[in-house]
């Protein structure tokens, strides 16, 4: 039994080593947050499940920037809670609207990209 936690940890370290030796440069580089931000989250790869409103805040009251293509990539840089919904904030990764920012409630996203970004 302690050989295999130990042989689990090892592997556990041998991954996060290689998960620290990837280069960052394959993630946008991150803007300045906004103030809404309040979560220490990962940031990561999405793309959107349907279409979806790009808000300028992290409310379905806020105001509707654009409306985003299923299947659009989305970098959330952060995260935020309001009204007990959760929302992404970052950067458009494909389409015609590539490098716009803004918010996009997480029930219209899902990990990883669905398209190359670059």
């Amino acid at each position: 039994m302690i050989r295999r936690l130990i042989a689990a940890a090892a592997g556990a370290a041998a991954v996060l080593t290689a998960l620290a030796t990837v280069p960052a440069a394959a993630a946008p580089a991150a803007a300045a947050r906004p103030r809404a931000c309040n979560t220490q989250a990962v940031a990561a790869p999405l793309h959107t499940t349907d279409a979806v409103h790009l808000r300028a805040g992290r409310s379905r009251h806020s105001r509707s920037v654009m409306v985003l293509p299923k299947n659009t990539d989305f970098y959330a840089e952060c995260w935020g809670v309001s009204d007990n919904d959760w929302w992404a904030y970052g950067k458009i990764m494909s389409g015609p609207a590539t490098g716009r920012r803004g918010w996009v409630h997480i029930d219209y996203v899902a990990t990883g990209y669905r398209h190359p970004a670059w």
